[in-house]
């Protein structure tokens, strides 16, 4: 049986993160290419879309996948003259439904950014942050001519959003407003600039909790122990994870790298000040 590989961050690796390049849209790091070594980047623009899924069992290489995502945008926003200055919101919100000791570093590190952050932890109902992600869309939606800068709601434990569920003993007896709210913010958020970066441990618990499952996800990366994909999708990996851009049909072996240590991520942080 192979094992799936993920590799442990580097001091080398700050290469990975863009600066901001005037007139592009913000992009981010997930892995590197099987083959080449090259880092994979998904651009978050409303043309190519820019939602992400995450699935598979491996919190080591989802919230690796968050963090080094995280850091790149953070990096590319905190090096654009005057952009963090536009920030009104916050750029960056986290829903953390699972509390694990990965998905806290995660949290404890984006807290740590010299930016706004919204964090919600171990949410059961309140679910604030879908709110604030709904409000954003609809003011963009009646004020086009309005300044539109990215903003990103990372989503830890899709699998343990219970209070979204559609189907299984979790299931309420009607859709709830909550998960009616997120498949509009995935729906139409980014072609206002708002995007989505989602991990799940199984496309099982996936079918349970979204009935639309991959839809409005562009982008998809499994992992090991992700269990049988939709029929459109590569078998689970071996070795490799796969990141599949489903606009292009494409599918690419990738070595998701590992959530990196403290020390890593405050050395990338303090770059920012």
């Amino acid at each position: 049986m192979n094992v799936m590989r993920i590799r442990p961050v580097e001091d080398g690796d700050f290469r990975l993160f863009r600066r901001y390049e005037p007139g592009a849209p913000l992009s981010a790091c997930i892995g590197l290419d099987a083959h080449s070594g090259e880092p994979i980047r998904v651009a978050f623009d409303a043309a190519g879309g820019g939602n992400i899924m995450i699935v598979g069992r491996s919190r080591e290489a989802a919230l690796g996948i968050c963090m080094v995502a995280l850091l790149d945008l953070a990096t590319q926003i905190t090096s654009t003259p005057g952009q963090r200055e536009i920030y009104t919101t916050p750029p960056f919100s986290i829903m953390d439904f699972v509390s694990t000791e990965e998905s806290r570093v995660f949290a404890d590190a984006a807290m740590s950014l010299p930016l706004p952050v919204k964090l919600e932890r171990d949410t059961i109902s309140e679910m604030t942050s879908l709110g604030d992600f709904q409000y954003a869309l609809l003011q963009r939606d009646r004020h086009p001519e309005a300044p539109r800068h990215a903003k990103f709601l990372f989503i830890c434990g899709f699998h343990a959003a219970h209070g979204m569920r559609s189907r299984g003993s979790y299931a309420p007896d009607t859709t709830t407003p909550n998960a009616a709210r997120l498949a509009r913010i995935l729906r139409d958020g980014t072609a206002h600039s708002l995007f989505a970066v989602v991990w799940c441990n199984t496309f099982a618990n996936l079918d349970l909790t979204r009935p639309e499952g991959l839809a409005d996800f562009d982008h998809v990366i499994v992992l090991d122990g992700a269990g049988d994909p939709p029929p459109d999708l590569p078998a689970e990996p071996g070795e490799n994870a796969w990141y599949i851009n489903r606009r292009t049909r494409s599918a690419t072996p990738i070595t998701p790298l590992a959530l990196p240590p403290e020390s890593w991520s405050d050395a990338v942080i303090r770059s920012f000040v």
